[in-house]
């Protein structure tokens, strides 16, 4: 068995930060419904979206630091598709 540790480290920050742009749009859906909703402030819907800007900006930024296209994090869900 060939193990090669920089293959080991680029698959666990790959798992890891699609694990994190999910969560990072399932709170993106939730703010929208929220905020169609009429229960977020002009204030929060400021911050909320800031917030996920740049969280999607620091997964990138690290995606390319390990050397991961942004768009590899894209988890497939099987019969229903893509995430995005």
């Amino acid at each position: 068995m060939d193990v090669d540790p920089d293959q080991v480290e680029q698959g666990l920050a790959k798992l890891v930060l699609a694990l994190v742009e999910f969560l990072r749009q399932l709170l993106e859906r939730q703010a929208v419904r929220r905020m169609e909703g009429g229960t977020l402030s002009d204030d929060e819907v400021e911050r909320m979206g800031l917030a996920l800007m740049r969280l999607e900006q620091k997964v990138q930024e690290m995606a390319r630091g390990f050397g991961i296209d942004p768009s590899e994090l894209n988890l497939g869900l099987g019969p229903l598709g893509n995430l995005i």
